[in-house]
């Protein structure tokens, strides 16, 4: 029988996104890291999450350096186009001139022509825990970093870093869970849960809004999965929402429309993902949902609380 497949996922966060990068790997993989680094059997792509920098997908784990060359002896790689390198993130206190001998035994045991410049395949060993690790070292592609550029936005909207987030929480990394962002604006949730491969949709008031939402996705070649509609009319049912709700001092709402918006996601989904500038918690409570996670994303003056809800 095969053997599970097995991942180190290096994880960096800034100070004050630490919060919102615990909730996401709690969602995604049951688990934090430690020392900015987690272990899973769960296969997540590096370049859905803004916080994960890279992953090794472990071939071979063994106590001793020697067990690694004896595996690699035993079962010969055959591959052209590799690169090898060393993992400095998992900061094991290797010496360069050791790490670069490492290297070159395992390169004597890969037949194949390598190309350090452009490789189709990464090859990498790193020393973690007092194990050393070797397998297929895959990079952050960081393409989500173009869609700071969209054509159409507000002050006010998710950043794209949170948007991202959001979206994996709201699925727990699961493709398979149906999202709906009922008021989702100039479309910041969909264009980045659309760029992952979730199934997502979004509803918005207002036209403008809903027209700029399509120019949007339609300028990163995404299908345009936002309507012009009102939340309260929605008739499907989805495993989970997003809500970015309205606040005071952005539009004229008031307390009973917030709980109205609350209300329906909570008709609609099975669970909600609530981003908020004020403390709602009596609201979610009203509604139905219990609160199961959260954290606060501070930047600058603005403090953000987002609430998982089922």
């Amino acid at each position: 029988m095969k053997e599970p497949k097995k991942f180190i996922y290096i994880i960096n966060y800034p100070t004050f996104e630490e919060e919102l990068c615990m909730l996401e790997m709690r969602s995604i993989f049951n688990t934090e890291p430690r020392d900015k680094v987690l272990i899973s059997d769960i296969d997540f792509n590096p370049s859905y999450s803004t916080f994960i920098k890279s992953r090794l997908e472990i071939l071979h784990e063994e106590e001793d350096f020697e067990d690694i060359l004896n595996k690699l002896e035993k079962d010969t790689i055959t591959l052209d186009d590799f690169r090898l390198e060393f993992i400095k993130a998992l900061k094991a206190d290797v010496p360069y001139n050791e790490r670069f001998r490492y290297l070159s035994e395992i390169g004597d045991r890969i037949m194949g022509i390598p190309d350090i410049k452009s490789p189709k395949l990464v090859l990498a060993l790193g020393k973690y825990n007092e194990k050393w690790f070797f397998g297929i070292h895959e990079k952050n592609d960081n393409v989500w970093i173009t869609h700071e550029k969209k054509p159409c936005s507000y002050s006010n909207s998710l950043s794209v870093r949170v948007a991202k987030s959001v979206v994996n929480i709201a699925a727990n990394g699961n493709k398979n869970t149906k999202i709906i962002d009922p008021c989702c604006g100039v479309g910041t949730t969909i264009v980045e849960g659309l760029s992952m491969g979730y199934e997502i949709w979004g509803t918005e008031i207002s036209e403008k809004n809903t027209n700029n939402a399509k120019r949007n996705l339609g300028f990163f070649n995404l299908d345009p999965r936002v309507t012009h509609q009102d939340m309260h009319t929605i008739k499907e049912n989805y495993d989970s929402s997003i809500v970015d709700i309205p606040y005071g001092l952005f539009s004229h709402i008031t307390k009973d429309q917030q709980q109205d918006i609350i209300d329906t996601a909570r008709r609609i989904s099975k669970k909600m993902i609530l981003i908020t500038f004020e403390d709602l918690d009596y609201m979610v409570e009203k509604s139905g949902f219990k609160i199961v996670d959260r954290c606060a994303v501070t930047k600058g003056s603005f403090k953000r609380y987002i609430l998982v809800c089922e």
